[in-house]
This record gives structure tokens, C-alpha cells and sequence, in this order.
């Protein structure tokens, strides 16, 4: 109901409260209006039920502080909530950053695949990503090139980096290779439980997701 105060006021709570994401999200489930659609937002991949809330709920965490806080006061503050289509790739990427819009939020996600010199042969991984792929659609190889970290790296960063450059504005614009690509990496994912997950640590070269700046880490220093 529009205006509906979040009953927070326990004694000693305020300005303390711990986070805990499952809890955030009940609690804040009624801000959220649920945006249809079975394709990630921010890279067209099949989203398979998965979402993104905009803003992420740690952010309306860190917004109540502890308090009351009505939906009203977060409407005025990010206007219209969503709950978006996204894939878990892409939902990993994002952790609990706020971008301005999506293709802020897109830059935030490739930001984890495009070409880091902090690795040496970082650009010869996604050059052979990009061959593999040729080799692919030349019916040289076959789905075994999307267990190569590189391969994914490289279709993520084309599904991106075209929209925020405009290349295109639906996934329905996509070239040929890559709508193929695309779904045969989609489908190669969900094969297994939590591929999808160890994948994103593969291409963004991770050990673990709790290196990733998440709600508790300020990501990207927007809360300063």
C-alpha cells in the first residue's frame, strides 16, 4: 500500500541494524514492481526466473538506516522500483551497485571482462575467445569452446557493449552469430548446478564471490 511504513523500531536497532540480504527483500517487497520479460535487461541472455531490483535492496538498507521509512519517502528519493530480468551472470557482476541507468549498470558488469593488464596474457584469453567463436560458426569446433573462460568473456562484452553504444537496443538486433552464441552459451550453462555462478568467477578471474564488492563493501565507493 502506497505509504506503508517497515515496522524497524526495536529498541538499540537504529543506525545498527546488520544486513541480511533474504531479510531485505521481505522486507522491502512491496516497493517492487516486477517488469516482464524471460531475457536479462542489461545482455539479452534467458534470464530463467531470475531478477535484479533496482535499486538493489541494500541500497534502501542503507536509505531506512535503522528507522521508519515509507514507500512514499523511497519513491521520492529513486522513483519507480523495479524488478527486472537478469541473468546470474549479469546479477553477479552488479553485486550492490546503483548505476543511474542500465547501461551505467552495463558498464559496471563488463567492466569484469574486458582486457585487465594486471594479467599478462589477459589478451591473448580473449583473443582466443574471439577465434573459437569464428571456429564455431565456421563449424570447425563445437560446444566444447564455451568451457574456455575466454569464449564467455567475449560474448558478454559484444551483448554489452552494444547496447551502450547503441549498436542495439533489443536482443531481437542482435547479428546471427551472436543470438547463436549466445543461446548455445545459455544453454551449455544450465547443464549443471552452479556452472553459471563458477563461470563468473572463471571470466572475471576471481577465486572467490566474496572478493567481489558486495553490500557490505561500499562497492565502487557510491555510498561515500
Amino acid at each position: 500500500m502506497f505509504g506503508q511504513s517497515v515496522p524497524v523500531n526495536r529498541p538499540l536497532e537504529r543506525g545498527k541494524r546488520n544486513y541480511n540480504r533474504r531479510e531485505a527483500e521481505e522486507r522491502f517487497a512491496h516497493v517492487f514492481e516486477p517488469v516482464a520479460g524471460d531475457r536479462c535487461i542489461y545482455c539479452g541472455m534467458p534470464s530463467e526466473g531470475k531478477v535484479d531490483h533496482q535499486p538493489p535492496v541494500y541500497v534502501l538498507h542503507r536509505f531506512a538506516n535503522g528507522g521508519l521509512v515509507t514507500k512514499r519517502d523511497i519513491q521520492r528519493q529513486f522513483g519507480q522500483c523495479k524488478l527486472v530480468p537478469c541473468c546470474t551472470i549479469c546479477n553477479m557482476g552488479l553485486g550492490a551497485y546503483h548505476g543511474a541507468d542500465d547501461n551505467e549498470r552495463r558498464r559496471e558488469i563488463v567492466g569484469w571482462f574486458l582486457e585487465d593488464d594486471r594479467f599478462p596474457d589477459d589478451k591473448f584469453v580473449l583473443h582466443m575467445g574471439d577465434r573459437l567463436i569464428e571456429q564455431r560458426a565456421e563449424g570447425k569446433r563445437g560446444t566444447e569452446i564455451y568451457a574456455f573462460p575466454g569464449v564467455g568473456r567475449s560474448i558478454y562484452i559484444h551483448t554489452l557493449v552494444g547496447f551502450i553504444e547503441g549498436d542495439f537496443d533489443h536482443f531481437d538486433g542482435f547479428p546471427g552469430w551472436l543470438r547463436l552464441v549466445q543461446l548455445e552459451l545459455a544453454e551449455w550453462l544450465r547443464v549443471e548446478p552452479g556452472r553459471k555462478a563458477q563461470y563468473f568467477l572463471d571470466m572475471a578471474r576471481l577465486e572467490s564471490y566474496k572478493l567481489l564488492p558486495h553490500a557490505r563493501s561500499d562497492p565502487r565507493g557510491q555510498f561515500e
